[in-house]
């Protein structure tokens, strides 16, 4: 069975479409990211969740899921780099 992630991939892969590259390039880089970061990112990022709220659900104090949050965006935008 293949993942979402996989059904995307392939089918905005097959269009290459510039806007399809950019969705391709942040999913590999999320890809990349341990669960817990690419979790904590999406939680705040995407759902603007709070920080306190993802460090409860991640069982971390505040302090260090913002670091992890921080890291997180640190990597997605080295893997952007890279991409040029």
């Amino acid at each position: 069975m293949h993942s979402t992630y996989e059904r995307l991939r392939s089918r905005w892969a097959a269009e290459r479409q510039p806007d399809q590259a950019v969705w391709l390039g942040l999913l590999d880089a999320l890809d990349q990211l341990p669960a817990d970061a690419r979790l904590a990112v999406l939680l705040s990022d995407v759902f603007e969740t709070s920080i306190d709220v993802v460090a409860s659900l991640l069982n971390r104090d505040t302090e260090a899921c913002r670091r992890l949050v921080d890291d997180a965006h640190a990597r997605i935008h080295a893997h952007a780099a890279m991409r040029k």
